[in-house]
């Protein structure tokens, strides 16, 4: 759907007729969703509430009862798999006569297992799961759970963009913008589309521009799950960015499986970026997690140059420290190779995030194997680690392999490596106090704090808070003292 297609919203009339036939619409149909795994899952989550609503449903918090109850699941652990079986039961104790309908990477995998689950009446793989609203006629009359699961293509595809008319109508309250001294870049900075007053609804928002996975890893269940890689095509991306930026979104994740990857004809994931930093009212790009050895060198320059919009933050996954294991992993790396990357990253980019993945307790690795990896990653200028203890996935060659690590052994090199991950983000931290950083503020939380992020990942919670609206602002903030994991921090005024 076209931009450029929709009406315009600057009559104040039309403005409140069209709200009023969406609060009947949607007055009877109530839908809730339920995400578990990794932000590509968020994504796609996101574009399928914009369908429900398309459809007339209100989207309701995950705690109430809806008439549909979506979940969208992970399978790369074997807990992933018994946590989407809880959350099934759960719903549907809450919810008896809801229609409980799965999608994503264990629907996939297990859909007969799911469908078996009582409550269960859709099961949707991952090629026709954004479809899910073209299933729902058909899986209400069917007698037992419906179960779609096509095979999945290896063709470049397109994902739905469907403005959210609410967040599109919304007004900003002017005495929510808060003003500090000459530096600030206000929430309102966007442009106006068709005389429309932009929301501050989403702070965030992920960009999906590729899915699936040709890279094979010997552990990995994601190439089954998700199909070989495929790109978005490129038009496609590009109009859902601009409506992002349209409905008030300042900060773009670009996101997908291996998005280091990305080939649309002749461009490229560089190609992708250039773009994003050309686009007015964005601010900030960040890139979600990408592959050793895809990251196009430019990037490096991207990040150093104070007046693009790509943020300072790497997440490079590692997974071990050790040649043998990336070997038996089917890695395409070596660990020099790897810390080389890093270094090379860190030298040029000043006040550089990089976190990573780890995975500990692969099949055969012993206690010297496990030492070089806890050995590198103590030396690499990382910020953090994700810790994950190695899961058999049923399909995978890992899950043949023989000599597999007691759960006790995997257990306790996650505590020492999630320990020195614990060290090294506040290392990182001390390093930033007494700086001033611009913030993005977010929604308030439920305890009654406010935070953000710096551009570099840092979160930011606020010490002196007045209880003012900062959400979706850009502000000077001075950084001064150590909070667990975060740091507090502080207007600057002029």
């Amino acid at each position: 759907m076209s931009l450029l297609s929709e009406p315009d919203l600057s009559s104040e009339s039309d403005t409140s007729a069209l709200e009023q036939q969406e609060e009947v619409a949607q007055s009877n149909k109530r839908v809730s969703f339920h995400t578990l795994g990794c932000r590509l899952n968020q994504s796609e989550t996101d574009q399928l509430a914009r369908s429900f609503k398309q459809q007339g449903y209100r989207v309701v918090p995950n705690t109430e009862s809806a008439d549909i109850c979506v979940v969208n699941t992970c399978t790369v652990t074997e807990h992933s798999d018994a946590k989407n079986r809880q959350v099934i039961r759960t719903l549907h104790r809450l919810n008896p006569e809801a229609m409980i309908t799965v999608v994503g990477c264990y629907a996939q995998i297990n859909p007969e297992a799911i469908a078996s689950i009582e409550g269960v009446r859709l099961v949707i793989g991952s090629e026709e799961k954004m479809r899910l609203t073209d299933f729902l006629e058909e899986a209400h009359s069917a007698k037992t759970a419906l179960i779609i699961h096509p095979k999945i293509t290896k063709n470049t595809f397109t994902a739905p963009v469907i403005p959210d008319r609410s967040a599109i109508l919304a007004k900003i309250p002017v005495n929510q913008t808060k003003t500090v001294g000459q530096n600030w870049i206000p929430a309102h900075s966007v442009p106006q589309w068709d005389g429309a007053t932009m929301t501050q609804k989403n702070t965030r928002a992920s960009l999906k521009i590729q899915d699936g996975c040709d890279f094979m890893c010997s552990f990995c269940i994601i190439p089954f799950a998700r199909g070989r890689s495929r790109y978005r095509e490129f038009s496609n991306l590009k109009e859902e960015a601009t409506m992002l930026v349209q409905e008030g979104v300042r900060e773009i994740v670009i996101t997908g499986v291996n998005v280091g990857t990305y080939q649309f004809g002749k461009l490229t994931i560089v190609d992708v970026i250039d773009f994003l930093n050309k686009l007015p009212g964005l601010a900030r790009i960040r890139i979600s997690s990408i592959e050793p050895t895809t990251v196009p060198e430019i990037l490096f320059q991207y990040m150093k140059d104070e007046q693009h919009k790509l943020v300072p933050f790497f997440h490079l996954p590692l997974q071990s420290g050790s040649d043998s294991i990336l070997k038996k992993m089917k890695r395409r790396y070596s660990a020099t190779q790897y810390a080389d990357e890093i270094m090379r990253a860190a030298e040029t980019v000043p006040d550089l995030c990089i976190g990573t993945d780890v995975m500990v307790g692969f099949p055969q690795e012993n206690a010297v194997e496990f030492e070089n990896t806890f050995n590198l990653l103590d030396k690499l200028p990382l910020t953090y680690f994700h810790v994950f203890p190695f899961s058999a996935r049923k399909g995978t060659p890992a899950f043949k392999m023989n000599e597999q690590i007691s759960p006790q052994i995997k257990q306790q090199r996650s505590e020492i490596l999630r320990n020195l991950s614990t060290k090294k983000r506040r290392a990182f931290h001390q390093q930033f106090l007494g700086q001033t950083r611009n913030v993005l503020w977010e929604s308030r939380k439920p305890d009654g704090n406010i935070s953000g992020y710096t551009d570099n990942f840092i979160r930011v919670v606020l010490e002196d808070d007045d209880g003012a609206d900062l959400r979706n602002q850009l502000l000077p903030v001075q950084l001064n003292a150590l909070n667990g994991q975060t740091i507090l921090g502080k207007f600057v005024s002029s």
